[in-house]
């Protein structure tokens, strides 16, 4: 199940900076600027949470506490479809 929500979030966090590269090249301004770095340092952080990271480059896997492994993931997705969502309206 973690696998699923990290990669998801990887997926859609690729989408969101893509979104805000091109405002920002449209709009170039603090708010755009700080959207792209936000929408960077979420990327940073689903691409090293995500355990097929870890294997690939060799790390131990987290330990597995039931539920409580993919709810953190869980809400930084829906975090990241609001701000996908406000970004096309």
């Amino acid at each position: 199940m973690e696998i699923f929500f990290t990669t998801l979030n990887l997926v859609l966090l690729v989408v969101l900076a893509v979104i805000y590269v091109q405002l920002y090249r449209d709009l170039p301004n603090k708010y755009t600027a700080s959207l792209l770095v936000l929408s960077l340092a979420l990327l940073l952080y689903a691409g090293t949470s995500n355990p097929l990271v870890h294997n690939v480059l060799g790390f131990r896997p987290r330990p597995n506490i039931g539920a409580f492994v993919f709810l953190p993931d869980f809400f930084i997705g829906l975090a990241i479809l609001v701000l996908l969502y406000q970004s096309q309206t």
